[in-house]
């Protein structure tokens, strides 16, 4: 199965700050998703990039397939960005 390991964990952001995370995943993952949880809420797809870069809104994800590694960048965040976060 798939091994997923990224940091940080969950979140906690003040308005306008920048954030980024990472993941990295044990085998070459075919459809890279980011998901979103608030605390005590649902997950929520945020994104899919299996490769390369997509801009949606303020985030910015880059998958770089070969090195086995994805990141999250979070613009100008608000403080309901804070939550945890995933990528599956």
């Amino acid at each position: 199965g798939q091994q997923v390991q990224q940091s940080p964990a969950s979140l906690v952001l003040q308005e306008g700050e920048n954030a980024e995370l990472q993941c990295n995943f044990s085998s070459t993952a075919t459809q890279l998703q980011w998901f979103y949880q608030s605390p005590g809420g649902s997950l929520v797809s945020l994104l899919s990039n299996p490769s390369g870069t997509k801009h949606t809104g303020r985030l910015t994800s880059t998958t770089v397939t070969k090195e086995r590694r994805s990141s999250l960048h979070i613009s100008s965040s608000q403080t309901t960005d804070s939550g945890t976060y995933l990528c599956a």
